[in-house]
């Protein structure tokens, strides 16, 4: 049995626990925090992270609280329709991929996580200040003087990672240029929405904003503004102020449902978009990273929170795996697994940034192009198997 130490309680650090359940291994949780709290209003859930949930042990509660949303738009800057591709709509994404589409609140996922990892233990309350390889175990230091051992450290604490200082110390969160304000509305105040049980990304130049329903019957909106800028971000904070006339005086042309959904963003407040730059490595002797710590990246995939439990529980089936008998093996094993697809799906969410910000002209024939075609452009995305 191996004393394994998950830093961070996040997304990542929270569905390891899940997987992690019945194993043989002891697993204990720390998190800085003194209380779990749950940033951000919602979250995407697609098949390649719901196929998780059974395993998870969050399945029925989650199809008990998130909408199956109908489809998702894309739309220019006058409300044009530029590309539909169907989600829950005759059942598209079920028979395509096997397992739903959900909009749900991230306070319903993080409840569900907490629920199903039984026993394991969360510490809170630990901000890690330093960790040492001794070779025999690792040791872990916390801010509070204390200090605790492990045979396996998991590092599962988001993309200002501390685990990742241990594993490769060049790796850093890179600003990416761009930055995004969010915001939450209840669907019934928003009726100038075309599609409001739909997915709905309104794209311009050098900007878009995303709206998709959250929770039971659709009831609310979970809204993101993305936009380019500044170029250089020299605070040490996540959030910054911002003039939000000069951010709402961006979209005065645009179709009305974006000036209705901008009433209910914080325009006042911007925040950083950073990835985590690449390593050569994920591990190095007993430490390990998941999640944001390996390959934090942007948002526009929706695939933060679910790479992080494809991460997971890869994570989890490999130290249950009795064939593989060393640290080593089983962490050169994860790395196979998981290292390479990560880094796929950051790039590509990186260039779909890009994609969603053409300025007018030939480039937007061929984005929506591909945008009509979910099946065809981004089946690795959803389509995706542990194991496979």
């Amino acid at each position: 049995m191996a004393r394994i130490a998950v830093v961070g309680a996040g997304m990542g650090g929270l569905a390891f626990a899940c997987a992690m359940k019945n194993s043989r291994h002891d697993v204990i949780v720390y998190e800085q925090a003194n209380e779990l709290l749950e940033l951000g209003a919602g979250i995407s859930l697609w098949a390649n992270g719901t196929r998780l949930f059974e395993e998870m042990g969050i399945a029925a509660r989650m199809a008990e609280r998130s909408c199956e949303t109908e489809a998702a738009f894309f739309r220019n800057e006058d409300g044009g329709v530029a590309a539909c591709q169907p989600l829950a709509r005759d059942n598209w994404y079920r028979n395509e991929y096997g397992y739903p589409y959900y909009g749900a609140f991230r306070t319903d996922l993080q409840a569900a996580m907490l629920e199903a990892m039984g026993n394991t233990t969360i510490r809170l309350g630990k901000q890690l200040i330093r960790l040492e390889d001794e070779g025999g175990e690792a040791k872990l230091y916390w801010a509070d003087g204390s200090f605790d051992t492990a045979d396996l450290v998991v590092g599962a604490d988001g993309i200002k990672s501390v685990v990742r200082q241990a594993v490769c110390e060049s790796a850093t969160p890179v600003f990416t240029g761009n930055s995004a304000f969010r915001g939450m509305a209840r669907t019934a105040d928003l009726d100038l929405l075309p599609e409001p049980c739909s997915f709905t990304d309104w794209m311009g130049d050098g900007r878009h904003v995303l709206n998709f329903p959250i929770g039971k019957d659709f009831e609310y909106q979970t809204i993101v503004v993305f936009m380019e800028g500044p170029e250089t971000w020299r605070q040490d904070a996540w959030r910054v102020p911002s003039d939000a006339a000069a951010i709402a005086g961006k979209f005065k042309d645009w179709h009305p449902a974006v000036g209705q959904l901008l009433e209910h963003v914080n325009l006042s407040e911007r925040w950083g978009m950073f990835q985590v730059s690449p390593m050569p490595s994920w591990y190095r002797g007993r430490v390990v990273l998941i999640g944001d710590a390996a390959h934090g990246m942007m948002p526009h995939h929706g695939q933060g929170a679910i790479s992080s439990f494809e991460d997971a529980v890869a994570l989890a089936h490999i130290l249950n795996d009795d064939s593989l008998s060393s640290i080593e093996t089983q962490l050169a094993s994860y790395q196979l697994e998981r290292k390479a697809r990560g880094e796929r799906i950051q790039k590509s969410s990186r260039r779909l940034n890009d994609c969603l910000h053409l300025p007018e002209g030939p480039a937007r024939l061929e984005r929506h192009a591909v945008l009509n075609s979910l099946s065809r452009h981004f089946s690795w995305l959803h389509s995706y198997r542990l194991g496979v």
